[in-house]
Parts: structure tokens; sequence; C-alpha cells
């Protein structure tokens, strides 16, 4: 609705157009939380994962150094 006035007309916006503007903006921010919430899931994967592949490794690394261990006592005893 605009009103006329003698030196400044004023536009006023009417209810519905206010409304329709928060719906937008809602819209816009969530789908931007949604866009930053799969990053975060992305990345909580690969993490994850690297923190798998390094336990696999320590403990790959620990049987291994528990068969060496065992291997000198049996070599002890034959010798």
């Amino acid at each position: 609705m605009i009103t006329l006035h003698k030196w400044y007309p004023f536009v006023f916006p009417s209810p519905r157009d206010i409304k329709a503007e928060a719906v937008e903006k809602r819209i816009e921010r969530l789908e931007y939380e949604h866009h930053l919430e799969i990053e975060a899931q992305k990345m909580r994967k690969k993490v994850d994962d690297y923190d798998l592949e390094l336990y696999n490794k320590r403990a790959r690394e620990n049987t291994i150094d528990l068969e060496i261990f065992n291997n000198k006592k049996n070599f002890d005893r034959f010798a």
C-alpha cells in the first residue's frame, strides 16, 4: 500500500509479503544448515575411517611385536 504524502511517499508491505519473505529466509537457512550437516557427516565418516585404520595398524604392530618376543623365547629354549 502506497500512501501519498506531500513530501515523502511511504511504502508499507502487506503482512502476506512479510510472511512469504520469512518463509523464504527460513527455507534458505534450513537448506544451508542441512548442507553443513551433510559436510560434517562426511568429515566424521572420514575421521572414523582414519581412526579405524590407525587402530588396525597399531594392533598389527603389537601382534608382530608379540610374535617376535615369543619367538625369542622359543629360540632361547633351543639354544
